[in-house]
C-alpha cells in the first residue's frame, strides 16, 4: 500500500501474481512515472527457463533469493545460488532458467518500469496456446510488438 509521502510497504504474499511453464512471477513494485519495477520469479526445478531475448531500452537487475539460476548473458553462461547478483544492461541477449534440482526464487528489478505488465499477457496467451509450441512463439512474437522485448533464440533449461 502507498502512503501519501510516496513510500510503499506490500505485505508478505500480496501482489498480482501469474503463472506459466511452472514459473510465477509475482508484482512486487511499480508505478507509472517511477525509476523501476521489481518482480519475484519463482521457478520449479527442470522447467523451461525465458528464451533467449534482448531489450533495447531495459536493463534487468537479478538477485538470487533460493536455489540456483542459471544464466546466459552475452558470450558468457554461468550459474549463480542464494545472494548471487546479476546485471543485464539494455541491448545485451540474455536468458535465465533454474540450474539446480529444488525450487529456486530471486528478485528482478527493471528499469524502466512497465516491461512487468508483460509477464500477465504472456501467462493468458501461453495458457491460450495450450503445447503448441508455435502457438506459444507466436504470443511471444506479437508481444515483442507491445512491449520492449525481442526474442531470438529458444528457451532454456537446466539440462542445456
Amino acid at each position: 500500500m502507498a502512503a501519501d509521502d510516496g513510500s510503499v510497504m506490500l505485505p508478505a504474499g500480496e501482489g498480482k501474481t501469474v503463472s506459466f511453464s511452472g514459473n510465477r512471477v509475482r508484482s512486487i513494485h511499480g508505478q507509472p512515472g517511477g525509476a523501476y519495477s521489481v518482480v519475484e520469479w519463482a521457478s520449479q526445478a527442470g522447467v523451461t527457463g525465458t528464451p533467449l531475448h534482448v531489450h533495447k531500452q531495459t536493463d534487468e537487475a537479478f538477485y538470487v533469493l533460493e536455489g540456483t539460476f542459471g544464466f546466459l548473458a552475452g558470450e558468457r553462461t554461468f550459474e549463480g545460488g542464494a545472494g548471487a547478483f546479476v546485471f543485464v544492461p539494455r541491448g545485451l541477449e540474455h536468458a535465465y532458467w533454474n540450474a539446480g534440482e529444488t525450487p529456486a526464487k530471486m528478485l528482478i528489478t527493471i528499469s524502466p518500469p512497465g516491461f512487468e505488465r508483460y509477464f500477465g499477457e504472456l501467462a493468458e496467451g501461453l495458457e491460450a496456446a495450450g503445447d503448441d509450441e508455435q502457438a506459444a512463439m507466436g504470443v511471444r512474437k506479437a508481444l515483442s510488438e507491445k512491449f520492449d522485448i525481442e526474442v531470438v533464440g529458444p528457451p532454456r533449461r537446466a539440462t542445456d
